[in-house]
């Protein structure tokens, strides 16, 4: 049942970064959470309707987000994911490329993303 889980997860973490670089509003809305805790790598916390918001105004134009690997970890009541990749943004103050070390988690029997935390990779500018 675990991995039953796990597969909705990382098929739901999939979705949502392919809607990101798409900046796919509906699909973005249908895998989060209505909940969701997203912090961001320089600490700024968002809920979804912020998260959302900023895309949909075009403060934040994710332009790719590319997978570099993750390990997932399912625990009773949810699934973690710990992760890292590459991404392009374009923000109002310009262009960001970084690559994040990633926490998601995905709550059993409601995949949709419910909380993130990202952190600039050690080394990388």
């Amino acid at each position: 049942m675990a991995q039953d889980f796990a597969a909705q997860a990382l098929a739901m973490e999939d979705r949502r970064f392919r809607a990101m670089a798409a900046s796919d509003i509906a699909e973005l809305d249908a895998v989060l959470a209505d909940d969701l805790h997203y912090t961001h790598a320089n600490g700024m916390v968002e809920d979804k309707a912020e998260f959302l918001r900023k895309i949909t105004s075009g403060e934040r134009d994710y332009r790719a987000v590319g997978l570099i690997g993750r390990t997932v970890s399912p625990q009773p009541g949810f699934t973690a994911i710990f992760g890292q990749i590459d991404v392009e943004v374009m923000r109002t103050t310009g262009l960001l490329l970084n690559r994040l070390d990633y926490t998601a988690i995905y709550r059993d029997g409601d995949p949709r993303l419910f909380a993130w935390s990202a952190v600039k990779t050690l080394g990388r500018e």
